[in-house]
C-alpha cells in the first residue's frame, strides 16, 4: 500500500507544479501555423492579471475594447509588418490581446516589446487608464516563409507575349501611313518654303476677292428686295452706284468714291499695266455703261428709271441690279 501511495503522491505533486506553471506563464497563439508573405496572421496573447486595464467596473467579469492600429510603435514597423486590427478582451482575471498582422518580409517577424498601458492611453482617454499599472507585452517572433517555399517554383515564368486587341495591327498601319504623309508634307514645306508662302498669299488674296464679291452681290440682292420701299429712283441709283464703288475699292485697293465716270477707263488702264485684255475690257465697259445710266438718273432733271411695261416686262431697277451682279461676276472670272 505504501509502495502504491508514494508514486501517486509524486505524480499529483508533479501535476500541480505543471498546472501552476502553465497558469503562471503567458500564452501566445498564432494562426495559421504556416505563414507566408502577405498572409493575414491572427495573434492572441493571453495573460493573467488582477489589474483593471480596461477600466470597466470590477463587478463585470467580461469586457472588450478596440485598440488603435496607428500606435507609434506599430507605425514605425510598417516596412516589416502592418497591424490591421487590435483589441483587448477581459474574462475575469484573464486578458487576451488580439492582433491581426500582415508580414512583408521573410524570416522571423518580431513585434518589439511595448507598454500595454501606453497603447491603452493612446486608444482611450487618459482618465480610463491613469491607474493602470505598467505592463510590457513581449511577443514571441513568428516565422514568415517566402512564396518560393509555398509554390516550390524557384525560377521566373517566361515573359508572356503582349496582348494585341483585334484591329490593332490595322490601326498601327494606318497611323504609320498618316505619319509618313505628314512627314512628307512638312519636308516639302521646308524645302519649298518661299513657294509655299506665295501659294498661301495667293490663296488668301483670292479668298478675299471672292468674299468681297459675295458681300457686294448680297447687298445688291437685298437692295432689289427693298426696292418697293425706296420711292425715289435717284436714291435707288445712288445706292447701286455706292455698292459698286465699294466693291471696286476693296478689289483694287483704290478709292473709287469720288471718281467720275469719265475717269474710270484711264484708272482701269493704269491698274492693268497699260493694256486691257478682252475679258477685262468687257467688264470695264460694263461698269462705265452702268455708271453712265446711273449718273443720268441721279443728276438729270427728268431722269427716271423705266417701269416694267416699258422695259420688256422687267423693271429697270431689277435690270440694274442684275447688270451690276453680272459685272461683279465678270471681274471674278
Amino acid at each position: 500500500m505504501k509502495r502504491f501511495f508514494a508514486p501517486a503522491l509524486s505524480f499529483f505533486l508533479f501535476f500541480l507544479t505543471v498546472t501552476s506553471s502553465l497558469f503562471a506563464e503567458n500564452l501566445q497563439i498564432v494562426m495559421p501555423r504556416l505563414i507566408y508573405i502577405g498572409d493575414t496572421v491572427e495573434i492572441h496573447y493571453i495573460f493573467h492579471s488582477d489589474a483593471n486595464f480596461i477600466g470597466e467596473s470590477e463587478s463585470s467579469p467580461v469586457a472588450q475594447i478596440p485598440l488603435r492600429t496607428d500606435y507609434s510603435l506599430f507605425a514605425a514597423q510598417e516596412e516589416d509588418f502592418t497591424v490591421t486590427h487590435a483589441s483587448l478582451e477581459k474574462h475575469g482575471s484573464e486578458y487576451t490581446l488580439n492582433l491581426r498582422v500582415i508580414p512583408w518580409k521573410t524570416g522571423f517577424c518580431q513585434i518589439p516589446p511595448f507598454s500595454l498601458s501606453s497603447l491603452l492611453a493612446f486608444s482611450q482617454n487618459e482618465g480610463s487608464v491613469k491607474n493602470a499599472p505598467a505592463f510590457v507585452i513581449n511577443l514571441s517572433p513568428i516565422e514568415v516563409k517566402s512564396l518560393v517555399q509555398k509554390t516550390g517554383n524557384r525560377s521566373f515564368l517566361p515573359q508572356a507575349n503582349p496582348l494585341v486587341l483585334p484591329g490593332t495591327t490595322a490601326l498601327l498601319v494606318i497611323f504609320g501611313i498618316f505619319a509618313i504623309i505628314i512627314f512628307a508634307v512638312l519636308l516639302y514645306i521646308l524645302l519649298h518654303l518661299p513657294k509655299v508662302v506665295r501659294l498661301i498669299e495667293n490663296f488668301s488674296y483670292l479668298y478675299s476677292l471672292k468674299k468681297n464679291s459675295r458681300k457686294s452681290i448680297k447687298k445688291l440682292l437685298a437692295l432689289q428686295k427693298e426696292s418697293p420701299k425706296i420711292s425715289s429712283d435717284k436714291d435707288f441709283s445712288e445706292k447701286v452706284q455706292h455698292i459698286l464703288r465699294d466693291f471696286l475699292k476693296r478689289r483694287f485697293g483704290r478709292d473709287f468714291s469720288s471718281v467720275t465716270t469719265k475717269a474710270l477707263y484711264p484708272i482701269f488702264l493704269d491698274l492693268s499695266g497699260g493694256e486691257l485684255g478682252e475679258h477685262q475690257g468687257n467688264a470695264v465697259e460694263g461698269v462705265i455703261s452702268l455708271f453712265s445710266r446711273l449718273d443720268f438718273v441721279r443728276f438729270s432733271e427728268n431722269g427716271n428709271l423705266l417701269p416694267a411695261s416699258e422695259n420688256d416686262g422687267k423693271s429697270e431697277r431689277e435690270s440694274l441690279c442684275e447688270n451690276a451682279i453680272r459685272i461683279i461676276e465678270e471681274f471674278d472670272d
